[in-house]
């Protein structure tokens, strides 16, 4: 009989200590959650976005684009003021970020100028004079491009749109938030995808910070632990979810909404896809292959099922000097520009005037 309250004691303390255990560690995470939104100014400690006074309330899914200075036309781009479309005349919008933006040549001329002279002295048979207009944003993703397309694209009256697709465009809807103070910095919301929050129960710490970083950390360190090489492109901000299965849910919508969206105006609608440097690696095994490549494998999946033709870049930089190819970790040098001039002419020449479109096609 006189061990109950011993017993009954030892479950009070047993509580009380594990409460306090519980207790410490939920007080760990908050500290270390907000301490991580403060590092990436998350919400509460958020920036205010950069109001851009050449911007118009139409402009607000956009979030930014450049003024019409330093040689750039009405809308920012770098290209000619758009002028209405002749009747002699065949134009083809190319949207992207600065991958599009970035695009010089060995000539000095960006390569959809190259592009464009190209097609024009190619094809002489063909009726029309060709066009080409350079709607390459820095640091947009593919909602901005169809944003872009949306309120100023379709009114240049396109006859084809080509999707330059980078594989950071995935983030949905910014990947990159201005400020006063940085007009790139990162959108903290980019950090919250290293694993699916869709079902439970991730569903409750999908909006955490510190258990997307946490999860990506112990992700990581099991691959070390493993054996297997680990790249940086898996926990790079701006590149990781391309390499992640839920990551292409949202751009399998976008380019479907775009693609019917353009079916619907007899608009011709083509993807250019852009590898990274990283990707030039010569991998060990088929299986390690297989895993870098996994994002060209995805879009021409989408591409296949929304019957959109194709261009992945990634044989012809393989082929014509891989990594010295690029002056960073996603742009090309010169003469990996010159390879991509020369790709997306033979691509549209091959793949579109040759018969492989709807009726609507360059002869039209």
């Amino acid at each position: 009989m006189a061990s109950a309250p011993s017993d009954s004691a030892f479950l009070k303390r047993a509580i009380v200590n594990m409460s306090l255990l519980l207790a410490a560690l939920v007080s760990i995470f908050l500290a270390s959650e907000l301490l991580l939104r403060w590092y990436i100014s998350a919400w509460p400690f958020e920036k205010p976005l950069r109001k851009f006074t050449h911007l118009s309330e139409k402009d607000r899914p956009l979030r930014w684009r450049f003024s019409n200075t330093e040689g750039r036309n009405q809308l920012g781009l770098r290209n000619d003021d758009i002028l209405p479309k002749q009747d002699d005349g065949y134009r083809i919008l190319y949207l992207g970020d600065s991958m599009v933006w970035t695009g010089e040549t060995s000539s000095g001329e960006l390569y959809t100028e190259v592009i464009e002279s190209v097609l024009n002295d190619s094809l002489t048979a063909f009726p029309k004079t060709i066009e080409i207009i350079n709607a390459g944003i820095p640091g947009y993703t593919t909602y901005q491009e169809y944003e872009f397309l949306k309120i100023y694209g379709l009114d240049m009256q396109p006859d084809m749109v080509i999707l330059g697709f980078v594989f950071n465009d995935l983030y949905y809807k910014y990947l990159h938030k201005p400020t006063d103070g940085n007009m790139l910095a990162g959108d903290p919301a980019i950090h919250l995808s290293y694993f699916d929050g869709s079902q439970f129960p991730a569903k409750l710490f999908r909006n955490s910070y510190i258990a997307h970083k946490v999860y990506s950390a112990f992700e990581i360190l099991g691959k070390i632990i493993s054996g297997r090489k680990v790249y940086s492109f898996e926990n790079r901000g701006d590149f990781y979810l391309a390499w992640k299965e839920h990551g292409w849910r949202r751009a399998r919508r976008l380019i479907q909404e775009i693609a019917e969206l353009l079916r619907c105006r007899n608009i011709d609608f083509l993807i250019v896809a852009y590898p990274i440097s990283e990707q030039m690696t010569a991998s060990s095994s088929m299986e390690e292959e297989a895993f870098i490549l996994f994002p060209q494998r995805q879009i021409k999946k989408i591409c296949q099922q929304n019957d959109i033709p194709l261009l992945d870049l990634t044989p012809a930089i393989k082929d014509n000097g891989g990594e010295t190819l690029y002056q960073d970790y996603l742009h090309f040098n010169a003469s990996g520009n010159d390879v991509v001039a020369k790709a997306v002419s033979n691509f549209i020449m091959e793949s579109v005037v040759k018969g492989n479109t709807n009726d609507t096609d360059l002869r039209r």
